[in-house]
């Protein structure tokens, strides 16, 4: 594990935040009077890593981590860690510290991260791999990824420094006991005691097989060669009985059967010898021949039946199967019996027919003479009808039209009803032009760009304008800061120079003092107790040297040396800072800039070049055409509705001389009367008045001739009904 930066805020004696950058330290040593924090610094690594301290003696103890004036605190660590390929990786470990009312400290959150950028400080703009959250599990990923916990890393890596003193200054015998604690070589005294049990266990195991053993005392090698003869022996004769007795086996079956044969036969014998030769005994064998000759013949004569037999059943189970054939037998009986009937029938079928189409003649002819006269009855009836309606028809019409007049006031209603639709053609023709303009400044308005992404894009140029400046002043920074770095650099070059040159002054110094100093010690010819030589010549009388001189000299230029060293790593460190700000920036911008990409089509290519405000300003004019648009649009419409008053108001006037034409109208539709609109009653009137005239008058010239005709229809329904 590779520290890399540690950051602290509230921690112990750090009230305020501070850095500790280790970038760039291959070794490192904290140096500072006591009391300078150079123990809390370990501390905060420590709590970092494991929530805990070693020097507090309990690991549940957080309420000194916290500084005294302050309620919450942080510590953060970045570190690097070699992975098994050879390749480090870097981890962020964080922990955060609260105060609670009652004055309680707890860890209130704990985080460990993996940073996707080796060479990342885990800034809030870096992408990590969240690997842990919370106090416990973080303690436990990271004892898994030291492979150490906490009473090892503080025994192998971070020695206590209490447990350091007192080891100093303790006995022999405590310290060895220290020493022991410290280095964990107590592991040494549990292996030696589980070494002892082992032993002992195997001293157990041990004399047990010694008495078993000793139970085994009479197995010489004589008794061991001679029970193996012994047992060779026995294996022979076992192999040579087990290859007799399957013949021993035989042997007995075969002895078995052939004294049952001998008793069977004893037994034969007995049974012949009492036998005597029968009478007739020659007529009884010819006859026996006789039967089986004749048993011979029967069953040859009987396989002859069998075999035709079974080729009678094989055909017939062969031969198609009964139930069709007897039903295609009757079939065919039907079949003929048909055919001999087919041409009487036919005959009698012309007849039928014959008798059936002069039937069907004669009642055709009934019905239409039926038909003829009912329909004789009905046109006389509806004739009588008819001429009744039109005698009355025409009588009532007479009296109607006798009675038309013109109403009153129908001049002015005309001029009210034409004034009234020439005022709504020209609302209607302003309400056209106003939709028209309304339709078009909509559509330029929808063909505009959309208001949404072009504030977006303003206030996003805003912040690209200002992390411009603010990155033309860092890259300044990063300028400056090189310089600053190459100044300290050379102002260690020249420190090292310095030490170097201080180092090399005291050295001959203290080589010309310790000539010096030997030099009265010296004789020609003695040999030198440095050299082991022979001193040819004496060497010359040097001035005093002061050596004290010389190391303060160098002591002076080791001071300026670190200071120098100091500044550089701060210059560095800045640096640092100021580069890791340019690229934030630098990526602030890109990103900023991908988003003003495209915002307006002709400024796709130079993001820089895009004119929002002027974009803008022509959406509000183009949203004002709009509602100016929008506006005399609701006027046109106004004026409209007015006219639209005015022609129903008009309407309504008309709508009650249509009541008085209708009345007057209503009883002569039925006879054909034009139709009237009510929105026109001037025309209708006199088209209803021209047309009662000319209907009068020819109701006049047919009343005869319509009354002639009923008196005919009445007698043509007399006679149809006689």
């Amino acid at each position: 594990m590779r520290p890399v930066l540690l950051e602290i805020a509230g921690f112990a004696s750090f009230r305020e935040p501070t850095t500790v950058d280790f970038t760039g330290a291959d070794y490192f040593a904290f140096v500072g009077p006591t009391g300078a924090g150079k123990s809390t610094v370990i501390d905060a690594m420590t709590f970092a890593l494991y929530g805990s301290v070693p020097r507090w003696d309990n690991a549940r103890t957080v309420a000194l981590a916290l500084a005294p004036t302050v309620n919450r605190g942080t510590v953060r660590l970045v570190f690097d860690l070699a992975a098994g390929d050879g390749r480090s990786a870097r981890y962020v470990v964080a922990r955060e510290l609260r105060r609670a009312a009652s004055g309680s400290v707890s860890v209130r959150g704990a985080r460990l991260e993996r940073l996707r950028d080796p060479s990342g400080l885990g800034g809030v703009d870096e992408d990590t791999e969240p690997l842990a959250d919370g106090a416990g599990p973080v303690t436990k990923a990271v004892e898994e990824l030291l492979g150490l916990p906490f009473a090892d890393f503080c025994t192998c890596v971070v020695l206590p420094q209490g447990d350091f003193a007192e080891f100093l200054h303790t006995e022999p015998r405590k310290r060895q006991e220290k020493l022991v604690r410290i280095l964990g070589l107590g592991v040494y005294d549990v292996i030696a005691r589980e070494a002892n049990s082992e032993a002992a266990a195997q001293r157990q195991r041990a004399e047990v097989l010694g008495e078993q053993l000793a139970a085994y005392a009479d197995a010489t090698p004589e008794a061991e060669q001679e029970a193996a003869d012994r047992v060779t022996e026995l294996t022979a004769l076992a192999e040579r009985v087990r290859s007799a007795v399957p013949a021993l086996v035989a042997a007995t079956a075969a002895l078995t059967a052939t004294e049952a044969q001998v008793e069977r036969v004893r037994g034969e014998r007995e049974q012949l010898a009492a036998l005597q030769v029968p009478a007739g005994l020659a007529d009884l064998d010819a006859r026996q021949r006789a039967a089986a000759t004749a048993q011979a013949e029967a069953a040859e004569r009987t396989a002859t039946a069998e075999a035709a037999d079974t080729a009678a059943r094989e055909r017939l189970a062969a031969a198609p199967a009964r139930g069709p054939l007897e039903q295609a037998r009757r079939h065919h009986a039907e079949l003929a019996g048909c055919v001999a009937e087919l041409p009487g029938a036919r005959e009698r079928h012309e007849k039928a027919g014959a008798a059936y189409v002069t039937a069907a003649g004669d009642a055709a002819d009934a019905r239409a003479a039926v038909d003829e006269a009912r329909g004789a009855r009905d046109a006389a009836a509806q004739a009588l009808a008819a001429a009744q309606d039109a005698v009355r028809r025409h009588t009532a019409e007479r009296d109607g039209l006798l009675a038309l007049t013109v109403p009153a006031g129908l001049d002015e209603l005309d001029q009210r009803r034409a004034a009234a639709v020439a005022a709504l053609d020209r609302a209607d023709a302003a309400l056209a032009v106003a939709e028209t303009a309304d339709t078009g400044a909509r559509a330029v308005l929808a063909a505009a760009p959309v208001r949404g992404p072009l504030e977006q894009a303003r206030r996003d140029r805003r912040e690209l304008d200002a992390a411009e400046r603010e990155h033309r002043a860092a890259v300044e920074r990063v300028a400056a800061a090189e310089r600053e770095v190459t100044a300290a650099a050379a102002r260690v070059a020249d420190a090292r120079h310095r030490l170097d040159h201080a180092r090399e002054q005291r050295t001959l110094a203290a080589r010309a003092d310790l000539a010096a100093t030997l030099r009265p010690a010296l004789a020609a010819g003695d040999v030198c107790p440095v050299c082991a030589q022979t001193v040819a010549t004496l060497p010359p009388a040097l001035p005093g040297v002061d050596l004290g001189e010389h190391e303060s000299a160098v002591a002076e230029a080791e001071r300026a040396h670190d200071e120098a060293g100091r500044q550089e790593a701060a210059c560095r460190a800045a640096q640092a800072r100021a580069a890791a700000e340019v690229e934030r920036l630098q990526a602030a911008i890109t990103r900023w800039r991908s988003g003003l990409v495209g915002v307006l089509p002709a400024a796709a290519d130079v993001p820089e070049a895009i004119e929002i405000d002027e974009a803008l300003a022509e959406l509000d004019r183009l949203a004002g055409a709009a509602e100016e648009a929008d506006a005399s649009l609701r006027a046109a419409r106004r004026e409209r509705d007015a006219a639209a008053g005015a022609v129903e108001r008009v309407r309504a006037d008309v709508a009650a001389a249509a009541a008085a034409l209708r009345s007057a109208r209503d009883p002569l539709v039925p006879f054909g009367a034009p139709a009237v609109d009510g929105d026109d009653v001037l025309a209708g009137w006199e088209a209803l008045l021209g047309w009662a005239r000319d209907e009068a008058t020819a109701r006049d010239r047919e009343l005869p001739g319509s009354r002639a005709a009923a008196a005919t229809a009445e007698r043509d329904l007399a006679d149809a009904e006689k």
